[in-house]
């Protein structure tokens, strides 16, 4: 072989392994994409789980309430409507907190998928541009 086609053949292999590269990096990134999505399908089932334990508490004082109106020991409308309104509050801050932990988790991983795109169009080009490299030294070199 001559030295101008073993240039041209290290080139084709050096751009192979450029694409390769950028192939294992967009896999990578891809595989990020999808953890975080789970992490972030994770934490809003925590949230889930925080409003759940917001209405069992919402619902156990409401009966004691009742349980100390129920005994006479005096009017309990002022005492529902504040309790009622304080739960109210902690359960909306609870179901945004799951909307941003989703939404957040969400956008996080579509951020990791335009890298693994541009990472991918990367190794691509570095290839194309190793190769022609290579193809222009060994037309210069004859």
């Amino acid at each position: 072989m001559s030295g101008g086609g073993l240039g041209l053949a290290l080139a084709g292999a050096s751009a192979f392994m450029q694409y390769q590269a950028g192939q294992q990096q967009s896999a990578a990134l891809q595989s990020q994409a999808g953890y975080t999505r789970l992490q972030a399908q994770q934490e809003a089932l925590k949230q889930k789980q925080q409003a759940v334990a917001v209405m069992d508490n919402m619902i156990a004082t409401a009966a004691t309430i009742n349980a100390y109106g129920g005994i006479g020991l005096g009017n309990v409308d002022n005492l529902k409507r504040a309790a009622r309104a304080k739960g109210v509050k902690e359960l909306y801050t609870v179901k945004n907190n799951e909307i941003i932990a989703l939404r957040g988790g969400y956008m996080q991983a579509d951020q990791y998928m335009m890298q693994a795109s541009a990472a991918s169009q990367a190794g691509f080009a570095a290839g194309i541009g190793t190769f022609g490299s290579g193809l222009m030294m060994k037309t210069s070199i004859g």
